[in-house]
């Protein structure tokens, strides 16, 4: 059967994972590497880069990368959003042809879906790597307050990447799958989760395999780079005030600050004091004066940073609340609090959470690499079809139909369970109408202006004499995964016309296509390459594994016993089958045994 993955395709960084024997384990990179950084870009040759090369070309050339591309992938351009990133990323976002984000990097202009996909076919190859085979199918997790088009625009990076996407799941969700089925835990479970971009939160009633969320909420402009720019932005008050406006506008010294701030961060989650040093601040444009740049000196305590980042701390704590809730329930009813996400490693959280739920949060799983394994737990759900686990979802937002006056009628609430099917009948604004505009909005407030415009039903050649003759019936259907249909049907005469969603941000189908193309010729460089290193390192790991082999015959003849027999003949087994996939150059089975060898050798250590 073709393998199978679940995909976290984080905002900071990015993990893969599947399911073997059972069990889900993380999908290393070629690189040897757990997580992936999410970044993207093109290096100075044009050829293109993601994850960890990505990475290195950043600290050289900020201009020619996309890092957190996912804040804004699936968004629509506004000038307030291009203002607000600025002091997020070190790109430009310009506007697409269909309205839709895309960012400027490497002196060219790129959609979004290309950078999600380019580090989604980096993870596809790693996956591929992996299995020695090649992996189309996965289950890919999204913020829980990801709307229609943010999802739209996963699936299609996903398509322009070569991924079937059988699933989109929440990433608490998918959390809370791994630590459930894992530890057996049954009860109301409470998912933090804060990534490099997103916070979300979820409650869950989690029983007998049955995992149901009863509310979800967050923040899309709240994440551990929020807590980085606190960091580098008091870096940049240690600036003398001469250079300090040179250095602002300075994308290779802005990119230092914000590398330095997130080690800075990191390293006071283990220690109380860190010694901070930036050097080479200042303007780095053609002609500029080495002379005028500047080092920054400077410590930075645990305490001090805390300082900094509480009220970053405090919006968490307050979205707690807010999901509670919606969900009437407070933190004494929560059996279990989960932390997700590497930016809860930081004490300050942790504590915060101790404090307000009055239980520490639960151990046992890697808040880097839980949602990929949840992800990989429910992928292999799907294709097995075992029935192990059932996920019940509900809707991250109200979906309204806008009416006369400027208001707007829900018909799906906010964490309705999902899938969910609503109905509604709408009459013509007046007599003599001849078409009907329906516009079909997204968000809790009362007011469409307050709300997201999802797009609009068109129904034309009514025949509007009296209102009540012509009533019009509109139905939203939600799938699982958070995607919109929408149908409108004139009741006088039958015609119906379905939604078109002119605020998703898909592009047009000859510019998927060219994408498509370019991805799949990169993709298959990249697999041949890996192929050839693949055939270079596999005989080192050949003669390891039989200088194990005759050490352990040598042990098992001084001290016989049947397990130490069967150890080294499943060693020589794997290695005569290793012999033969190496001659006839089958990848697949090379990597088999290699994940095999690794398997062996770690039970026999254990």
């Amino acid at each position: 059967m073709e393998p199978v993955i679940g995909i976290d395709l984080g905002t900071t960084y990015s993990a893969v994972a599947t399911v073997e024997h059972g069990k889900p384990v993380l999908i290393p990179s070629r690189l040897g590497h757990r997580l992936t950084p999410s970044i993207a870009g093109f290096a100075l040759n044009n050829a293109r880069v993601a994850g960890e090369a990505a990475r290195l070309l950043a600290d050289e050339a900020p201009d020619r990368v996309a890092p957190a591309a996912k804040r804004f992938l699936g968004r629509r351009y506004s000038p307030e959003l291009a203002a607000a990133a600025k002091h997020l990323v070190p790109y430009p976002l310009v506007q697409g042809p269909q309205g839709e984000v895309r960012v400027k990097i490497a002196g060219r202009t790129v959609p979004l879906t290309q950078v999600s996909a380019m580090l989604l076919g980096e993870l596809k190859l790693d996956a591929e790597a992996h299995f020695g085979r090649p992996v189309t199918r996965c289950v890919i997790t999204v913020p829980a307050n990801f709307d229609d088009g943010q999802r739209s625009a996963t699936r299609e990076a996903a398509r322009i990447a070569g991924l079937e996407v059988l699933r989109i799941v929440n990433e608490p969700t998918a959390a809370a799958v791994a630590y459930g089925l894992v530890a057996k835990f049954a009860g109301r479970a409470l998912v933090f989760d804060l990534g490099g971009g997103t916070f979300d939160v979820s409650v869950l009633e989690v029983a007998q395999g049955v995992f149901e969320v009863k509310a979800t909420g967050g923040d899309q402009t709240l994440g551990g780079e929020d807590f980085d720019t606190r960091i580098a932005q008091w870096l940049l008050a240690q600036v003398p005030d001469a250079q300090r406006d040179a250095v602002t506008r300075d994308r290779l010294s802005m990119q230092r600050l914000k590398h330095t701030a997130e080690r800075a961060k990191r390293t006071l989650s283990e220690k109380a004091e860190v010694f901070l040093s930036v050097s080479d601040l200042g303007d780095h444009g053609e002609g500029a004066s080495p002379s005028k740049l500047v080092q920054v000196d400077t410590a930075l305590t645990r305490d001090f940073f805390e300082q900094l980042a509480m009220p970053l701390a405090k919006r968490c704590i307050e979205v707690c609340d807010q999901v509670l809730e919606e969900a009437k329930l407070t933190p004494k009813d929560i059996d279990a609090v989960m932390l997700v996400g590497g930016m809860t490693r930081v004490p300050l959280l942790g504590r915060m959470v101790t404090e307000h739920f009055g239980k520490a949060p639960v151990g046992g799983f890697n808040p880097d690499e839980v949602v990929a394994l949840g992800a990989a737990v429910h992928a292999d759900e799907l294709v097995a079809r075992a029935g192990q686990s059932l996920l019940i979802d509900v809707a991250t937002h109200s979906l309204s139909v806008g009416v006369a006056g400027g208001g707007t009628r829900k018909l799906i609430a906010r964490n309705t369970p999902v899938p969910a099917v609503a109905k509604d009948t709408f009459l013509p604004g007046r007599t003599g109408q001849t078409g009907a505009r329906i516009p079909v909005y997204q968000g809790e407030a009362d007011l469409a202006a307050d709300c997201t415009l999802l797009g609009e039903v068109v129904l034309t050649d009514l025949k509007v004499d009296r209102r009540s003759d012509v009533p019009i019936e509109v139905t939203f259907e939600l799938t699982a995964e958070g995607t919109l249909s929408v149908r409108a049907i004139d009741g006088s005469t039958g015609i119906a016309e379905a939604i078109r969603i002119d605020a998703r941000t898909t592009l047009q189908p000859a510019e998927v296509e060219r994408l498509q193309t370019e991805q799949l010729t990169w993709a298959g460089e990249q697999g041949q390459k890996d192929k050839a290193a693949a055939l270079q390192a596999f005989p080192r790991i050949l003669d390891k594994a039989e200088r194990l082999a005759l050490l352990l015959e040598k042990t098992a003849q001084e001290s016989p016993s049947p397990e130490a027999d069967e150890v080294v003949g499943q060693l020589q087994a794997l290695i005569a089958r290793g012999r033969a996939g190496l001659e006839g150059e089958d990848a697949a089975v090379m990597a088999e045994v290699t994940r095999s060898l690794e398997a062996l050798l770690s039970a026999a250590a254990g």
